[in-house]
């Protein structure tokens, strides 16, 4: 390695931080705690999670391994259960309520938008912070961001602080690629040591990957039903996890096979390589350190182009304004013809979608697809009945793709069966002859603990 190469390095080592908003995020753990502990919360968060049909698997995980008071959780669902039952009848189906809930459902978690509450407060605060106070040089001793909170707090910032804050995040953002290109190349392989892991996971942290995500192994259920099930088929009368969560975590796991592969035989990266924080920490949890360098420097060069599409269109922006301007001296003390001398609306910054995402997005839309295709046929439709059924999430996205008919009445019947079953065992008292399951990592849970999943997903 050159003297250049070491001081870039060690520049690239001082400049990046762990991100302060992500800091503040993990911190956020609590919110379980608060929602579930506190009496004087459980009806609120008993609408935030019947509005939003559940959390997000990320979140619905950590749920289900948190030490939650088990009477408070169930006090909780049985309140969210009571809630979401009326939305299942028929007659509710394209009103305002069931839209709003159930159109949002993909998306939707009341824990995530308490993270996101958070981090915006922090972020505006930070603004308030270092770029208000000093406006000789706001930018000496700014904040070191996460790609995804750097947006945020771009968002809020002025038009005149804005640019410079975007160029200073590129250079960031390029002078971190950099580095991790020398270390995923083959002349580097052998230097490869604990000295130079650093760097590595600073750049994690500035992708925003070191906040961790979800696990590269599927959890206990999803395993068994992997195991079990060969076919989406089997996998629809299979009693322990839903069928379509069964389905996106075979795509999320040839996935993983796939993006080693891509990078031995040099496919294209936006093909295979992840770019959001959840992927790339999944791939830096299961790959080597010159996998993870090679796919965390895509992911920064990905996001340093959509800054750069950003001040591209700031400054046609600005160029049409001073346009506009030099217009209107020129034709000073000419009538006016009244034309509107707003300038026109900047095209958005065109979004590259990470490779993961979209297959798995994929992957759950042909599930669902298929789902439907087989409810048209009596004997699946009792081979589903007889099966677990589906999560809220996936329940809400084939409940809205469902034409009407057979197939949208089963899933309506179907989910309202089971939610009132789940209902049953929860407002009952809990007795020894209650059925016990156990997951991998987690003490064995009640009957009714186990079918939380309804709300929480497989992740």
């Amino acid at each position: 390695m050159s003297a250049v190469d070491v001081r870039e390095t060690a520049s690239c080592a001082a400049m990046l931080r762990a991100c302060e908003v992500c800091q503040l995020a993990e911190s956020t753990s609590a919110y379980f705690k608060m929602a579930f502990a506190d009496p004087h919360h459980l009806a609120a968060t008993s609408e935030g999670i019947a509005d939003t049909l559940g959390f997000c698997q990320r979140h619905g995980a950590e749920l289900l391994g948190c030490a939650l008071p088990e009477r408070a959780t169930a006090e909780v669902f049985a309140r969210v259960a009571d809630l979401v039952m009326p939305l299942l009848e028929p007659s509710r189906f394209g009103e305002e309520k069931f839209q709003q809930v159930y159109f949002s459902a993909a998306w939707a978690c009341p824990a995530c938008a308490f993270e996101r509450r958070a981090a915006g407060r922090h972020a505006a605060r930070l603004v308030r912070q270092h770029f208000d106070a000093d406006q000789r040089n706001p930018f000496s001793n700014s904040p070191q961001l996460c790609v995804d909170h750097f947006q945020l707090l771009a968002r809020t910032l002025k038009p005149e602080s804005r640019m410079p804050a975007l160029a200073l995040q590129c250079d960031t953002l390029d002078l971190a690629a950099r580095a991790l290109d020398r270390l995923s190349s083959g002349t580097l392989r052998t230097a490869m040591t604990a000295g130079t892991e650093p760097a590595l996971k600073r750049a994690l942290a500035l992708v925003g990957a070191a906040r961790g995500g979800p696990s590269a192994s599927p959890s206990a259920a999803l395993a068994a039903a992997l195991q079990a099930c060969d076919t989406f088929e089997q996998a629809l009368g299979w009693d322990g996890a839903c069928p379509v969560c069964v389905e996106v975590e075979r795509a999320r796991q040839r996935w993983l096979l796939a993006v080693p592969l891509a990078v031995a035989h040099e496919l294209d990266d936006w093909l295979f390589l992840p770019t959001c924080a959840e992927h790339v920490a999944i791939v830096a949890e299961h790959s080597d350190i010159a996998l993870t360098a090679r796919v965390t420097a895509h992911a920064l060069r990905v996001a340093s182009e959509q800054i750069h599409q950003q001040l591209r269109v700031l400054v046609r922006a600005a160029q049409t304004e001073q346009e506009l301007a030099a217009a209107r001296i020129a034709r000073w003390g000419r009538r006016s013809r009244r034309r509107n001398a707003v300038p026109p609306k900047a095209p958005a910054p065109k979004l590259v979608r990470c490779a993961a995402c979209e297959r798995l997005a994929i992957a759950q839309l042909q599930a669902t697809n298929r789902l439907l295709r087989l409810l048209q046929q009596g004997r699946q439709r009792e081979l589903f009945q007889a099966g677990w059924g589906l999560c809220m999430k996936h329940h809400a996205q084939a409940y809205l793709m469902a034409p009407k008919g057979v197939v949208r009445t089963l899933l309506a019947a179907d989910q309202a069966r089971r939610l009132s079953e789940f209902l049953r065992q929860l407002k009952e008292p809990a007795t020894p002859a209650t059925p016990v399951r156990t997951e991998a990592g987690h003490a064995p849970m009640l009957g009714y603990v186990a079918e939380l999943r309804r709300f929480c997903g497989f992740g």
